[in-house]
């Protein structure tokens, strides 16, 4: 198990609306687009966060932090 990788994958999942999206699709998708790399386990496990949650600390976070549509990819 990655640690970094879970962190990357739940800091994108706040700070990235089009990834949170494309996560609520498709998680492990989401991830191999972005370049993470999790375990089957990690993906079940980051599948069970509530992503409602998530983007409502993303509201509370500085609009710097959040990740723009032109940087999507990087």
């Amino acid at each position: 198990m990655s640690q970094r990788a879970v962190e990357h994958c739940i800091g994108r999942l706040i700070t990235d609306d089009q990834f949170r999206r494309m996560a609520g699709v498709s998680l492990s998708r989401a991830c191999l687009q972005a370049g993470i790399d999790l375990t089957p386990a990690e993906i079940n496990l980051l599948s069970l966060l509530d992503l409602g949650s998530l983007a409502q600390v993303s509201l509370c976070l500085d609009p710097g932090l959040h990740r723009t549509a032109r940087r999507v990819g990087q």
